[in-house]
């Protein structure tokens, strides 16, 4: 009985270790059940892989080393970035940056508005004894005695693939000379070559072809700290804290009342902000126009926050953040509107009757009048 007994456990045991086993090779990468439990633990907690480490970018002085222009430049995000591809998205001249974010699994995209006038040279190439491609080819282009070279590589950096062209700054020079080092081995010169063309090089042929400008608009940047921007469209209600700490919900329609709605985020720490609530008062009394407030305080100073805006007079409806609900269970969050780390304040959406933002007041709602 013992020994039969033991047989029993030992094939519930084997039995079990296979289910399992089958039912984890049943699941498909990135599964709804890892992604939620995983997304809850890590990202909706407010916690990074990076120990919240800033991207960096850095600028190069021409001979004096390089300049961090990481916060200038707006590229400083918090949101681990993994993967960045640069290329000329817009087939301007410049290369731009795409960055691919593991955090909140964001993508960035950041135009390159130097604007510097430097003349540039973009380099595809074809390979005919090698692969199409050309991959580890090297194109070497001097200016004025001076030599730069790049290698077609297609897989530069962390689960990036580059695009199949290469793009040179000219600075001021009239004339290149251009020379490519095939992957057969085979160096072939293509001889002086005009700043500002976009160009085809085939191996063999010891001639360049022209390549059609493709240039297109990109879209313009949101406004710092908002991730709407002007004609885009409001959620229907946002989550957050009434006066008393309990979560509510804003209706912006309903407090438009037809007319023009200030939505205003500000704060008890912000004296601008403070110092402009009875003027918002006197805005919100006046036909056809409402204002509404979003302080962003921490919730532990929302009651502070609360006496401070009807110290001031304040009678128009003020709400605050802290909802701590995830995405997708009901009305939207606050953070589907602004970004909290990068929102200057005092800030302003003016919106209308049907949600869309009409403009976008930075500072003070008087000094934009």
């Amino acid at each position: 009985m013992v020994a039969s007994s033991a047989a029993e456990a030992k094939s519930k045991e084997e039995n079990k270790g296979k289910a399992e086993s089958e039912s984890f090779n049943d699941e498909e990468v990135g599964n709804s059940a890892y992604l939620n439990r995983h997304n809850t633990e890590m990202f909706s907690a407010g916690r990074s892989f990076s120990g919240n480490e800033r991207n960096k970018v850095w600028f190069n002085t021409q001979g004096n080393g390089h300049a961090d222009l990481s916060d200038l430049s707006g590229a400083d995000s918090p949101n681990d970035g993994r993967a960045v591809l640069a290329v000329d998205f817009d087939d301007d001249g410049d290369v731009d940056l795409f960055v691919h974010n593991l955090q909140r699994e964001r993508h960035s995209l950041y135009r390159n508005d130097m604007q510097t006038g430097a003349a540039f040279l973009k380099v595809r190439l074809q390979a005919t004894k090698t692969n199409a491609e050309a991959i580890g080819a090297t194109v070497l282009v001097t200016v004025a005695g001076r030599t730069t070279a790049q290698v077609l590589s297609r897989g530069a950096g962390f689960s990036s693939c580059q695009a199949p062209e290469l793009v040179f700054g000219m600075g001021k020079a009239l004339l290149c000379d251009v020379k490519v080092r095939w992957p057969s081995g085979d160096l072939e010169s293509f001889g002086t070559i005009k700043p500002y063309e976009r160009i085809l090089l085939v191996e063999g042929s010891h001639e360049m072809l022209q390549v059609l400008p493709m240039t297109t608009l990109m879209p313009d940047p949101l406004p710092r700290g908002f991730r709407l921007g002007i004609g885009d469209e409001l959620p229907a209600q946002i989550a957050v804290l009434d006066s008393k700490g309990e979560e509510t919900v804003i209706d912006f329609a309903k407090l438009a009342d037809g007319g023009e709605l200030f939505v205003n985020f500000w704060a008890t720490y912000c004296g601008s902000c403070v110092a402009e609530i009875p003027d918002l008062q006197a805005m919100d009394e006046e036909a056809g126009q409402r204002v509404v407030g979003l302080a962003m305080d921490a919730p532990t100073d929302l009651y502070r926050a609360h006496e401070l805006l009807t110290k001031r007079g304040a009678k128009y409806s003020g709400f605050y953040l802290g909802s701590t609900r995830l995405a997708g269970e009901g009305p939207g969050l606050v953070a589907e509107i602004i970004d909290i780390e990068r929102l200057p304040i005092p800030s302003t959406l003016v919106v209308g009757p049907d949600r869309k933002i009409r403009r976008i007041i930075r500072g003070p709602v008087k000094q934009a009048e």
